[in-house]
């Protein structure tokens, strides 16, 4: 077990305001359309980076001293969970949180934090009820989002480019609140963008033969009966029992069939199907996931010929199956995934039902790769998935402009969720003059004043087209004064000792060698005792000599 250090009191107070500043007097200079980028570290061996994206810039800052570094990582979180629930508005969070909790160590004397237990909390309880009300003034002020136009605004103020925002605004309304918008890197130097209607999954051709479409590499199937099924279909003679059954009962002579995979011997007897005028389409789905096959199922309203419930394909009846008016699957390594179109569910309360259902379980759900993971599915039963891929000159200007991306697609999918208001601050400004003065007060102004502050002028005027969502304000005011009322009631903070490493040897042979040099500097006159100005030129000529 590792050995611990502790810091209690007024200790534990200065390594709370040093841990919160090594964040907050970096990220808030990067608020506004004046604010300036980060050069952060590569990762992963790869070029260094530019942003200003503050809690990209928040994840890259660790403070050396371990309590400082513990604080950080607390105020972190609170940027960190705006980003997950908005993907936007990280910066104005952290430069809520940060002018807090400076103010409120500011205004009380160490002595009442670290002692007075009831002052303290009372603090926090204000602070939360406060945190209650301007919440509500956000909603009511929140104005509906009517138009394209209005979107155009909001993503044109976060990306900062107003045809690049132009054009982030129509694809999100084009695929609506429930669409999900994957943002990747490309490689032609460009952005470009492609919107895909209809339902997307990983899906394979599994042979050759059934490519209908050689041109464009696809399998192609038109009105088609969908069986959907995780059974590996390796029995020929039960799978073709199985469909001269269904052949009897649908009334068409093609059916697609899903499943992880296909025997050779299978895939033969289709083919021969097929010279008799018997289409069966396979589709070959070995990487889907249980939920994922009932996500598929709603959306063609069929029923799972689940393996797992004790289901056999003998008993596959034409009431398992679905329908669907189009499915396209691509035969290239580049790709594996089917687009379906038309399916009989998305027409009825089948998929409503699921993305109510999938919904929930978002909110229930803590990880933020699995909340997108669960996007990309509502997206997919929703009918509405669209790829930005973001290319540019360097590496460097790709990422910079990949998070810019990222952050007017959140702006933009918040604002549709909860509407829009008044952006530059301006929001947070006018409650704070509207209601009576509190203790969040000061810091509702905080990101206007920082905003004016980066931009180097003493008013600002903010247009009537800057506008920002109303969700990721709201989260920014709720996550801020979350983490600043959890942190001033912080009397103690415990560390673990870090093993030590023979760099820690080394420096400190050097912090001896250099209290020795002093010393022999004194001894032969060269550095007088209680004289300023040698002390001066002799600090200087150590720091020179290190370059």
């Amino acid at each position: 077990m590792k050995t611990t250090k502790v810091a209690i009191g007024e200790k534990a107070n200065k390594y709370i305001v040093a841990g919160v500043n090594a964040i907050y007097d970096a990220v808030k200079l990067t608020l506004g359309p004046k604010g300036g980028n980060a050069l952060l570290y590569g990762i992963y061996g790869g070029s260094p980076r530019i942003t200003n994206d503050g809690v990209t810039i928040a994840e890259c800052i660790e403070p050396k001293n371990e309590f400082e570094q513990q604080v950080a990582q607390s105020f972190k979180e609170a940027c960190k969970r705006t980003n997950e629930r908005a993907g936007d508005a990280t910066t104005t969070t952290t430069v809520l949180g940060g002018y807090l909790i400076n103010k409120i160590y500011k205004n009380i004397s160490a002595t009442s934090i670290g002692s007075s237990s009831n002052d303290v909390m009372q603090m926090r309880k204000d602070m939360m009820e406060a945190a209650k009300v301007v919440v509500e003034e956000i909603k009511k002020r929140a104005v509906k989002v009517e138009s394209l136009e209005d979107l155009e605004k909001i993503a044109v103020v976060s990306v900062e480019d107003e045809k690049l925002g132009k054009t982030i605004a129509a694809i999100v309304y084009e695929v609506g609140v429930d669409g999900f918008v994957d943002v990747q890197e490309g490689f032609k130097g460009v952005i470009e963008h492609e919107v895909i209607k209809g339902m997307r999954f990983p899906a394979k051709v599994p042979h050759k033969a059934f490519v209908n479409n050689p041109a464009r590499y696809e399998m192609v199937m038109q009105d088609v009966p969908v069986l959907v099924t995780n059974y590996s279909l390796d029995n020929a003679a039960e799978v073709a029992e199985m469909a001269n059954g269904l052949f009897n009962k649908i009334g068409t002579k093609k059916f697609a069939v899903l499943a992880p995979s296909f025997s050779d011997q299978v895939l033969i007897e289709f083919v021969k199907a097929a010279k008799n005028n018997y289409f069966i389409f396979p589709v070959k789905v070995p990487s889907l996931r249980t939920e994922q096959f009932e996500d598929v199922c709603a959306y063609f309203d069929a029923t799972f010929v689940n393996k797992d419930t004790g289901r056999t394909i003998k008993s596959v009846t034409e009431k398992d199956l679905g329908f669907v008016e189009k499915v396209i699957v691509k035969d290239v390594e580049a790709r594996e995934d089917a687009i379906a179109i038309g399916g009989k569910g998305n027409k009825g309360e089948a998929v409503a039902k699921r993305i109510e259902d999938l919904r929930v379980a978002i909110e229930e759900t803590k990880v933020a790769s699995h909340k997108k993971l669960i996007e990309r599915r509502i997206a997919s039963l929703a009918s509405a998935i669209a790829v930005v891929r973001v290319g540019a000159v360097s590496d460097a200007e790709t990422k910079y402009l990949k998070l810019k991306v990222e952050d007017a697609v959140y702006a933009c999918k918040g604002a549709l969720e909860e509407g829009y208001v008044k952006g530059g601050g301006l929001c947070l400004k006018e409650i704070a003059e509207a209601l009576p003065t509190n203790i969040l007060t000061d810091m509702l102004v905080s990101p206007h004043n920082q905003i004016k502050e980066n931009a180097g002028v003493e008013t600002l005027e903010v247009d009537s087209t800057i506008i920002d969502n109303a969700k990721a304000v709201r989260l920014a005011v709720e996550h801020a004064v979350s983490v600043a009322a959890h942190l001033i009631t912080t009397k103690i903070i415990v560390v673990e000792v870090a093993d030590e490493s023979p760099a820690d040897g080394y420096h400190a042979i050097a912090d001896a060698l250099e209290r020795k040099n002093r010393l022999w500097a004194k001894r032969e006159g060269q550095l007088l005792e209680g004289n300023v100005e040698s002390e001066g030129a002799y600090d200087r000529m150590l720091e020179e000599s290190r370059y």
